[in-house]
């Protein structure tokens, strides 16, 4: 699976969009998209819903990996199962 900085350079290129058309609708510098697309750096989710809407791309999707990841760091230690359970767990109480 490409990770969201791959998808969205790539994305903006497709559509023709430069970094820094990019960085100034959402609200960020060139130097901080650039590291976002080399996965270097990860969006808040208030920008990935932005990227998202800008580009076309389906931000639930998106969502939901973003939540993964966030997980995936406090729980590191712990394996796949587990934190795949913890994650249906808060899908599940708050309908994310």
């Amino acid at each position: 699976m490409a990770n969201i900085g791959d998808i969205i350079r790539l994305k903006r290129i497709e559509m023709g969009i430069s970094q820094k058309d990019l960085a100034s609708q959402i609200g960020v510098d060139v130097s901080f998209l650039c590291k976002i697309e080399k996965n270097e750096k990860k969006l808040s989710l208030e920008k990935l819903e932005l990227v998202s809407s800008i580009l076309n791309l389906d931000f639930l999707k998106y969502k939901n990996e973003y939540y993964y990841d966030k997980i995936h760091s406090i729980f590191e230690n712990e394996n796949e199962g587990y934190k795949i359970m913890i994650i249906n767990n808060i899908i599940n109480k708050y309908n994310v």
